[in-house]
């Protein structure tokens, strides 16, 4: 029988990487490693959304420079060799599943609070975090990096990378959305140096660019680089304007970036949303096309670079939709696939009946950046458990 989402399920490639089909689960903070080594846990829980059926794994926020990058106590971390066998247990469980992995690499910035890492959070300027409901939760003035320390941070991405291939990860994704360093580089209000790596578009761009030519170096131009990128934000300490997004998006793509996860940010104390999502039109799948018709304005070409768009994907027609419209190429999924991680599958099986969806309460995010607790869902007890553990050093 013919499956009536057939854009969904067709085939797709991130750079020479084939993918079975267009879904791909969003890295999300779980944060229940032991001290940042993989375990069972860790290495069931995606397993089980590889199994459900998705076609591209993003394992979550993974640190690049411990302590100094963490928000929670148990991230996973991979700045350090002796993390990598843990990393390749974690591959082989999720490919044996049937689907593809990418690590995102991460460092918190000013968003790492010094009481998980004994440190004063350090940014591209002294300017604090604040408050968002996002994370429902703002933070102390960091201290600003010097040049030299941000070369330095820049490597460990790169190496970072390096590892996460040797451990048998498909790509890697850059994350530059919320609170996180890559973010804070982007954002005209948190960032204010006046060197080469603050005021104009291009000179907060060179922190990204700077990371994606060293990954090159270090991993080959047909590695995968995904960028999760915040394209526009609102509210009174937004600092990221949508032609800043598109600017960021062609820079990207100049620098050998395969594709874009799309989000938009809120800086803001009141409940909304910068766009929203509907049964029939995906929450970010605007802010693709827009992006699309951007770099095509300024290149007079195509864009060649895909976007992964998505938010809220509670009603499949809707990424249908966005697909077949073509304002994006691929639909990113988080949190139904904490509620229930056969979402896929069940959407695939024309199953929808006996999905749960997501009801938004935030608790997922909420233990774990003010409880310093591992990730739990309300619909799905099985999210953040213990389980007899197996580290693998």
């Amino acid at each position: 029988m013919k499956n009536k989402y057939p854009m969904l399920f067709s085939p797709g490639s991130i750079g020479k990487v084939e993918l079975k089909n267009r879904i791909v689960m969003s890295a999300m903070g779980m944060n229940q490693s032991d001290d940042g080594f993989v375990n069972d846990a860790v290495t069931e829980h995606y397993a089980a959304r590889a199994r459900g059926g998705a076609g591209l794994i993003i394992v979550e926020v993974t640190c690049v420079d411990a302590p100094l990058g963490k928000n929670t106590g148990n991230p996973l971390i991979l700045d350090d060799d002796k993390y990598i066998l843990g990393m390749q247990r974690l591959t082989d469980a999720i490919h044996a599943e049937g689907a593809k992995c990418f690590l995102q690499i991460s460092h918190a910035g000013r968003g790492a609070f010094r009481r998980i890492t004994g440190m004063q959070p350090v940014a591209p300027s002294a300017v604090a975090m604040p408050y968002s409901t996002m994370m429902e939760l703002s933070n102390e003035t960091p201290r600003e990096l010097t040049v030299e320390e941000i070369h330095n941070i820049e490597e460990k991405y790169a190496q970072a990378a390096l590892r996460a291939k040797k451990a048998g990860f498909d790509g890697v994704e850059i994350h530059s959305t919320g609170y996180y360093l890559g973010q804070q580089f982007l954002s005209s209000v948190a960032n204010v140096r006046t060197d080469e790596y603050g005021g104009s578009r291009e000179n907060r761009i060179r922190f990204h660019r700077n990371i994606i030519r060293r990954i090159h170096e270090l991993c080959g131009n047909d590695f995968p680089i995904v960028v999760k990128l915040s394209v526009a934000e609102s509210g009174k300490d937004a600092g990221i304007t949508v032609k800043d997004g598109i600017y960021y998006a062609k820079r990207l793509q100049d620098a050998g970036v395969d594709a874009l996860e799309v989000l938009a940010g809120v800086w803001s104390s009141e409940k909304e949303n910068t766009v929203k999502g509907s049964e029939t039109e995906c929450q970010t799948a605007g802010l693709c096309r827009i992006l699309k018709q951007g770099i095509r304005k300024m290149t007079g070409k195509a864009p060649v670079i895909k976007t992964i768009g998505g938010g809220q994907v509670q009603h499949p027609r809707a990424a249908e939709n966005a697909l077949e419209s073509h304002q994006c190429e691929f639909i990113f999924v988080g949190r139904e696939l904490l509620v229930q991680p056969d979402f896929v599958k069940l959407i695939e099986e024309e199953r929808e009946d006996e999905i749960k969806h997501c009801i938004g309460c935030g608790t997922c995010s909420r233990v774990q950046l003010q409880k310093n607790e591992a990730c739990r869902c309300v619909l799905n007890p099985q999210v953040g458990r213990k389980i007899k553990e197996n580290r693998v050093l």
